[in-house]
């Protein structure tokens, strides 16, 4: 019952969402951050405590600002997802602008498939989703299931909306293979705490961290390109993504290599992260182990 209140409360907000204008649209998220905020004492205490190890040199105020305005940039993320559906395309591209996405198209059509990389950064779910959209290319975007299972078949449909497919992180590895060996295109967030004895650890904001390897082992044993981006909020409300191949061409399909090429990905997200803190969900216990 609490699963089916809690959705409909969503969706009702995404209907009223679906009348503001994008700087509208982006005062109530961030409201709605404030209110995430107030209510997720142990997420705000692991915010603190990432903040704090991955920026020793700043101050207590300069911490708690970025707390707060990471806080917002999840409630704004939240309501944007929930206003997709009754986003038409003209609304999508003002929403969302590429600065070179002929590199997806050209790089998928070498023919040996795509990954394309990106992080709980920015509003990540318009960036996989536009990036299929815009290029009419289809993406099988891996996701993690929610716990609330009824707003998770919607999200899907959400995703979806474009013609992409969501395959389950843990229901992936043969879908995924398979995918790759049909030359398609893989859509993954690997910015995430993976698993403490199975994946590769690489420095991250000068502290190891447990990183899924699957992106660098796939990539190096398929041969296939990646691409990475991550979506910036511009003042106005709407999103610039930058993309760039992360290059591999000097590594051998080995697990030193897989290590060197997972540490490259990370070493990107970091920049990006030091450019623009507010913008990663510092929520998540990325250094648990």
């Amino acid at each position: 019952m609490t699963d089916f209140i809690v959705t409909y409360l969503l969706l009702f907000l995404g209907f009223v969402s679906s009348a503001l204008t994008i700087k509208q649209r982006t005062s109530l998220g961030k409201v709605i951050g404030d209110l995430l905020r107030l209510l997720s004492k142990k997420r705000k205490n692991i915010t603190l405590k990432n903040l704090a190890n991955a920026f020793p040199e700043k101050s207590n105020d300069w911490i708690y600002d970025i707390l707060i305005r990471s806080y917002r940039n999840l409630g704004i993320v939240l309501i944007e997802v929930l206003t997709m559906k009754y986003l038409n395309e003209k609304e999508i591209r003002k929403y969302v602008k590429f600065e070179n996405l002929d590199l997806i198209t050209e790089t998928y059509h070498r023919g040996n498939g795509l990954i394309l990389l990106s992080a709980h950064f920015g509003n990540w779910e318009f960036a996989a989703f536009t990036a299929g959209f815009f290029t009419g290319i289809p993406l099988k975007i891996i996701v993690k299931e929610q716990q609330n299972t009824i707003a998770d078949r919607i999200l899907n449909k959400y995703r979806e909306m474009a013609g992409n497919e969501v395959i389950y992180m843990d229901k992936a590895a043969r879908k995924i293979v398979n995918s790759l060996l049909n030359k398609e295109c893989l859509a993954i967030l690997a910015d995430q705490r993976a698993t403490k004895d199975k994946d590769v650890y690489v420095d991250f904001f000068g502290t190891p961290a447990a990183t899924y390897e699957a992106p660098a082992a796939l990539a190096l044993k398929y041969n296939v390109p990646i691409i990475y981006g991550f979506s910036v909020r511009n003042s106005d409300g709407s999103y610039t993504i930058k993309l760039k191949e992360l290059k591999y061409d000097d590594l051998n399909n080995d697990r030193e290599s897989i290590k060197i090429l997972t540490q490259r990905h990370v070493k990107a997200l970091e920049d990006a992260i030091r450019e623009h803190p507010e913008l990663w969900t510092w929520q998540h216990n990325r250094w648990k182990y």
